[in-house]
């Protein structure tokens, strides 16, 4: 018993897939037969009363042309056949006068004593003696069954006068109905012999129903095992194909989400193995010099104070790693969310230049701007910053730049075809330059030269800058020629006045 459950437990889609279809087939018989044998019953009982009305219309007929002619003799032999007939059919055939009639039928002509009829048998008499063929049905108490009744006019003269009495044929009906019984046991056979077929069959067709959910579950269990590699469809248009297309569909996307979620892991890695060594060096530098000021390895207060200077320093450094992570972990968070109002470039690049001038003043860098005219080139962002990203590229341009360089910041305004305007902003140094072969990876974390200018850079600044000019609609790029200088280029779209207005 254990065994069968755990196979029905096994198999449930294929046993609900038939016992589907037995129950449907079940019930589509039970209808099928219950409506079949009600109308095989009533069309069996219909035809039965047309025969007797057919006969008790030959024989009314017949009686009425004995009756008006006074053959009595012809009647009695006649009788005779009607005696026959009953036997025969079991049948019991009553010839009734009206003696509410002109002419009544004569009572040689009758076969039936008017005080032996029951109430229900007047209710045809009544209904012939008037002219029409009747017909009922129901418990008699005299037979103790259930009886069906025709009655029939006679007329001795012609048919449209008055009905001189009536034959009325008596059937017993339980005998009657052994007919439809046995109809109902041939149609009830029939209907356990096609269930039965329809058993064999719904075997066959649930295993070939279920067949194609075995083919899924493999294809899911490929996908469990993380086999994600694309599958031949054969035909896409049939519903187990669209099946086969989606779960192709889902294997691409588990695919591209397993390369996403190991690209992470990696730059995880790359992260901590970064941020461990950014910190290490400096947080080694500090242990050296502690110890050696615990230990009294420095004697004179000249010295002393050097090396608390570079304790300063190592602690600055670690400072500036610490809230350039910070700010990065803002900008890429994409819940962060940055309060925008208008902002002037044009008075940004005041602060910027200032900035920038005092960074090279020790370099004798120059730093020059050209700008449009009487024009506030309003974008909707965060001044402080937009003002933090323009002066890491102004400090990246003082630091590559050679000694009394130039730094040129650009700003023009560009017409769009929708009639918006673009704002183009260009900082440009005559420096070093990029190798070709740095290019790509300026925006990464942690990523620094290896020049002697970079050496105390966080490799995280070109980034934040970028997450910066993406937090505000706009896009960053780089141009570069070792030897000749470098140029970044920012795009973002300007904001009307009406719309710094109405933003205010």
């Amino acid at each position: 018993m254990k065994r069968l459950l755990r196979m029905f437990r096994r198999n449930d889609i294929i046993i609900r897939i038939y016992l589907s279809f037995i129950i449907v087939l079940a019930v589509t018989v039970l209808l099928i037969g219950t409506i079949f044998l009600k109308l095989y019953e009533n069309n069996y009982m219909q035809s039965y009363t047309e025969t007797l009305s057919k006969q008790s219309t030959v024989i009314a007929k017949r009686v009425g042309k004995l009756a008006s002619r006074g053959k009595k003799d012809r009647f009695s032999k006649y009788s005779l056949d009607i005696d026959e007939l009953q036997r025969a059919d079991e049948v019991d055939v009553w010839i009734v006068r009206n003696e509410d009639s002109e002419t009544p039928l004569p009572a040689e002509f009758t076969n039936a004593d008017t005080d032996s009829l029951t109430k229900e048998m007047y209710q045809v008499l009544d209904q012939a003696f008037a002219g029409e063929i009747s017909h009922n049905s129901n418990f008699d108490k005299v037979y103790g069954m259930v009886i069906l009744r025709v009655a029939t006019p006679i007329y001795m003269k012609e048919k449209n006068g008055e009905a001189a009495g009536a034959v009325m044929m008596v059937s017993m009906l339980d005998r009657q109905q052994m007919g439809v019984r046995q109809g109902k046991y041939l149609l009830t056979l029939s209907a356990a012999v096609a269930l039965i077929i329809s058993y064999i069959i719904a075997i066959g067709a649930s295993r070939y129903l279920s067949r194609p959910l075995g083919k899924i579950k493999k294809d899911i269990m490929r996908l469990v095992d993380g086999d994600y590699s694309e599958k031949k469809i054969i035909n896409r248009n049939t519903q187990l194909g669209q099946l086969e297309n989606a779960l192709d569909i889902l294997a691409g996307r588990l695919r591209q989400i397993n390369q996403e979620r190991e690209n992470l892991d990696r730059v995880r890695q790359d992260f901590f193995a970064n941020v461990s060594h950014e910190l290490r060096t400096p947080i080694t530098v500090l242990r050296g010099y502690s110890e050696a000021l615990a230990d009294g390895v420095v004697t004179g207060t000249e010295q002393e104070q050097e090396y608390y200077q570079r304790m300063v320093q190592e602690c600055q450094g670690m400072e500036r790693l610490v809230g350039d992570l910070f700010i990065l972990s803002k900008m890429q968070n994409p819940d962060f969310q940055i309060e925008k109002e208008p902002v002037s470039l044009i008075q940004i690049f005041e602060d910027v230049v200032r900035h920038g001038r005092v960074l090279g003043q020790a370099k004798g860098i120059s730093v020059t701007i050209s700008q449009p005219q009487e024009q506030p080139c309003l974008i909707m962002g965060d001044y402080d910053r937009l003002r933090q990203m323009f002066l890491i590229i102004v400090d990246n341009a003082v630091k590559f730049s050679y000694e009394n360089g130039t730094i040129e910041i650009s700003l023009k305004r560009q017409k769009q075809a929708d009639e918006n305007i673009k704002l183009l902003v260009g900082i440009t140094d005559h420096g070093i330059g990029i190798s070709e072969e740095q290019l790509p990876y300026i925006f990464e974390k942690f990523y620094t030269s290896k020049l002697r200018q970079n050496q105390n850079g966080t490799g995280l600044g070109l980034m934040i800058a970028k997450q910066i000019a993406l937090r505000h609609g706009g896009d960053i790029s780089v141009e570069s020629r070792p030897g000749e200088g470098t140029t970044f280029f920012f795009e973002f779209m300007e904001c009307s006045i009406e719309a710094a207005e109405s933003g205010l």
